[in-house]
């Protein structure tokens, strides 16, 4: 984690700016069909990894906690998390894959996955969603999505414990990467004595 930062080795940023992520979000409706937009739409409101959104399954969907469970990758034994959903994503959810009926039914109704399309295809959709949004370059892809859920959350004063908990850190060790202050923070804290 010494060297991991959020740049690559020619120094181009690997996140979204808040801007991007607002561009990425309006675009969503533009680039994909019906059923794939709830699947981009999951990477841009949890900060869930591609693989993680890709192995949600029809009973991981919480409607009484009004969320999603989801299965940590990257740790050495199973480790599940909850992330909070908002309301209108989660009807939207239902009304395409018909969550809440699905989950009434028998264990293994309950046990398949949202997505039937492969890591290949779950990539091609977000970058559909990044070309319709004209973001190129490092940080177009599902990891510089993940990266700007993070940052967001710092901007908006969301305290550490839960971002960590909502990307499925084992410590807070992470969130030194990012720095509380990027973007147009990071330029209203240096202005200061821009003025002087």
């Amino acid at each position: 984690m010494e060297d991991w930062s959020l740049f690559d080795k020619y120094g181009n940023r690997k996140y979204l700016t808040l801007e991007e992520r607002q561009q990425f979000f309006e675009s969503v409706p533009k680039a994909l069909g019906r059923e794939q937009r709830p699947f981009a739409l999951m990477l841009y409101w949890s900060g869930c990894r591609i693989s993680e959104a890709l192995a949600v399954q029809v009973g991981h969907i919480d409607y009484s906690r009004r969320g999603v469970v989801f299965k940590t990758l990257k740790r050495r034994k199973d480790v599940y998390r909850f992330v909070p959903l908002p309301d209108a994503y989660l009807e939207k959810l239902d009304d395409v894959y018909d969550i809440k009926e699905r989950q009434k039914k028998q264990k293994k109704d309950r046990e398949e996955r949202i997505w039937s399309f492969n890591r290949k295809s779950g990539w091609r959709h977000i970058k559909a969603v990044m070309g319709e949004a004209e973001i190129e370059g490092v940080q177009a892809t599902p990891k510089g999505l993940r990266h700007s859920f993070v940052i967001a959350h710092q901007q908006n004063k969301t305290p550490a414990n839960m971002i960590q908990s909502w990307l499925g850190w084992s410590t807070p060790a992470m969130l030194g990467v990012y720095g509380a202050a990027i973007g147009q923070e990071e330029r209203n804290l240096a202005s200061v004595l821009w003025n002087k």
